[in-house]
């Protein structure tokens, strides 16, 4: 579930994730692989995965945070 203040963190927190996507990016252009990336970063294979997905398909900028998730109103 996503939440309307990004997930309850603050900017200190969003900022280290947005480091972590940094990071990604590097480790592939090194020839990383998702596991290896999931192990280093302590993160899932499938986040890894599909990080890798992105990367191929649209580099560095891929990565970066799309901001808030969008909030569904209640019913």
């Amino acid at each position: 579930m996503r939440y309307a203040d990004g997930g309850g963190t603050g900017p200190a927190a969003r900022a280290k994730r947005e480091q972590v996507r940094w990071r990604v990016a590097k480790m592939f252009e090194r020839g990383a692989s998702p596991v290896e990336l999931a192990k280093e970063l302590e993160v899932s294979a499938k986040s890894a995965r599909a990080w890798r997905r992105a990367w191929v398909a649209g580099g560095v900028e891929a990565l970066e945070s799309k901001g808030p998730g969008r909030v569904m109103p209640a019913v």
